[in-house]
């Protein structure tokens, strides 16, 4: 039976992954894709929801709910469209083609939106009459107050472009782009798995997930 404790514990499996699969790289291209979704979502997903929350403009409400509609829709009706895009782009088997189309996620856009308008309207108005312009309101006035939300983005859209797999796959071809979930899917044998191996990679995968 199955003991929680290894009679004989070793590190030998990791070593084992490090033989099989060039992980390294793996883990750095996931790194990079990750970079690339968290500095886009926190920005522009923080410019987003600064927008339609403190700025007047007409249709506001519209495009509120459009991205509640965006919501709605499950990425494999679009993930074909998405990927000709990306393709006719030139971007097809590239890190930022990974990295693209999750740069600005709906829902960190509306976490921002509920953030910014948790905010006092008295900050802004005061900063307002001091002569500030909406660029030093945003970055001086509304930014820190939101720290904790933009956070949470930063951790949402990291585990998310971390253990994306489907996309990934769909867009990459050459393996020295592949990302971590995707390598390690290279562990797994058409007629034998080494489930050790498997668990291993699972671990080193979980770390950085863990760390952030």
């Amino acid at each position: 039976p199955p003991r929680l404790i290894p009679s004989d514990p070793t590190l030998g499996n990791y070593s084992g992954v490090l033989d099989r699969v060039p992980i390294l790289r793996y883990v750095l291209n996931s790194g990079i894709v990750a970079l690339l979704v968290v500095v886009g979502n926190v920005v522009g997903a923080s410019l987003a929801g600064y927008a339609l929350a403190r700025l007047r403009f007409r249709f506001r409400g519209l495009v509120t709910g459009l991205f509640v509609v965006a919501l709605l829709v499950p990425i494999e009706s679009i993930i074909i469209a998405q990927f000709l895009l990306v393709r006719s782009s030139g971007l097809a088997d590239t890190l930022v083609g990974v990295a693209l189309p999750t740069a600005v996620g709906a829902l960190n856009v509306l976490l921002m939106r509920n953030g910014f308008q948790a905010i006092p309207d008295d900050l802004e108005e005061a900063a307002r009459i001091d002569g500030a312009g909406v660029w030093q309101r945003f970055w001086h006035i509304c930014a820190p107050q939101v720290r904790g939300v933009m956070t949470v983005v930063a951790i949402f859209s990291f585990v998310g472009a971390w253990n994306d797999f489907l996309w990934p796959l769909i867009v990459l071809s050459g393996e020295e782009h592949y990302t971590l979930t995707l390598g390690l899917n290279r562990l797994r044998g058409t007629f034998y798995s080494d489930p050790r191996l498997i668990a291993a990679g699972t671990i080193v995968a979980l770390i950085p997930i863990l760390v952030v």
